[in-house]
């Protein structure tokens, strides 16, 4: 295998594909990328048998065949090469990279045992809009379970069903629930658990030039075809408990606030919370929120009070800081209404815009008070 190859660009997609390389296997070949080179394309590859990505630069091939080499130690010769045109030159496995005046070599291993790619046929996409994926991918990764004795809390939900499509994820202390239309996803199954970080990689590539995914649903995996990359995921094994079970019905007492608003006085508060807990109080009445945390560890105490809109009896509810905020930053701006029941029933929180409110729902459990 004989090209040459632009140095950033191929820098550029080797740190890409260096986001599914295993650091710690003890298969040595997953350690390694793949290189393809045939007509006028270089692809490389890498995987850790659960996540794989793929993407291919231009090249100009002399000699086409393929090789593996461990990914992040050519990563660091490519990345520290002066910007110019890199030549490299594999036999036998033994690759040599040219550029300027410096020669480097090093072995690689045969591509025959590196694991097959999952073939991702075309005629079977569909596609969504990018900006409408990044929305429902941003407003659910947050809730994801480290749980893993809970494995399906381990990823993020996606279900169709009806005009509908939701994206769904928990820890059983907090949920997230996105809904958008489904006339888009026809190939999607009744549901499937994606892993949280092939969405995460799926974001990445989302550059701003690029207004839609394509995505190919098969019968264990899921791909995503993001610009010129190719993302491979491995689904989680269901079944996803019944979420809807869990969001209340019942919660009468109405509290209408600014979302900005109370995310700064939360993260000022939050301060002198509880270094393990992050409890932060929330005292309300008819029009104010009193919020207030206490840390014996350095004597500090925090107390904060905002205006607000309440229907109901007067209530002490405590919640985890880090809960409230990473709930409160992916609602759009304006209001939000927390549907409460009491100090130990879990909050419904949604927009208090008509046309947002039944689009992104969320749940927090809050903390039993300290005395």
């Amino acid at each position: 295998m004989k090209f040459s190859v632009n140095r950033n660009l191929l820098t550029e997609r080797l740190q890409s594909v260096l986001a599914v390389v295993s650091t710690r296997t003890t298969l040595p070949i997953l350690g390694n990328v793949l290189l393809t080179a045939e007509g006028e394309r270089l692809l490389l590859a890498a995987t850790d048998l659960d996540l794989s990505m793929a993407g291919s630069i231009p090249a100009k091939v002399t000699k086409a065949g393929g090789t593996t080499v461990p990914a992040r130690t050519f990563a660091e010769i490519v990345r520290e090469l002066p910007d110019d045109d890199v030549q490299i030159n594999v036999n036998n496995h033994r690759m040599e990279i040219k550029s300027g005046r410096g020669v480097y070599r090093m072995s690689g291993i045969s591509p025959e045992e590196f694991p097959r790619l999952p073939a991702a046929p075309e005629q079977n996409a569909v596609t969504i809009p990018a900006d409408e994926l990044r929305s429902m991918v941003q407003r659910t990764l947050y809730a994801v379970s480290n749980d893993e004795t809970r494995p399906a809390l381990n990823g993020i939900l996606w279900q169709a069903n009806g005009g509908s499509m939701h994206m769904v994820a928990t820890d059983g202390h907090r949920l997230a629930c996105v809904t958008t239309p489904a006339n888009r996803l026809a190939g999607l199954k009744d549901e499937l658990i994606i892993p949280p970080k092939a969405l995460s990689l799926v974001l990445k590539m989302l550059a701003d030039d690029i207004s839609e995914v394509g995505i190919v649903f098969a019968e264990k995996n899921v791909v995503f075809r993001v610009g010129d990359m190719v993302i491979t995921s491995r689904l989680i094994e269901g079944p996803y408990p019944n979420y809807r079970q869990v969001i209340p019905s019942g919660n009468d007492k109405l509290l209408k606030v600014d979302a900005a608003t109370l995310a700064a006085a939360v993260r000022r508060v939050a301060v002198l919370s509880n270094s393990l807990t992050r409890q932060v109080k929330f005292a309300v009445t008819q029009d104010q929120i009193e919020l207030s945390a206490t840390n014996q560890d350095v004597g500090g105490e925090a107390r904060e009070t905002i205006s607000c809109q309440y229907k109901g009896d007067d209530l002490e509810i405590g919640y985890n800081a880090h809960y409230v905020l990473d709930m409160l930053k992916n609602f759009d701006p304006g209001d939000v209404v927390f549907q409460l029941a009491t100090s130990v029933s879990a909050a419904l929180v949604q927009s208090a815009d008509e046309a947002q409110k039944d689009k992104y729902l969320c749940l927090v459990m809050p903390l039993r008070l300290a005395d």
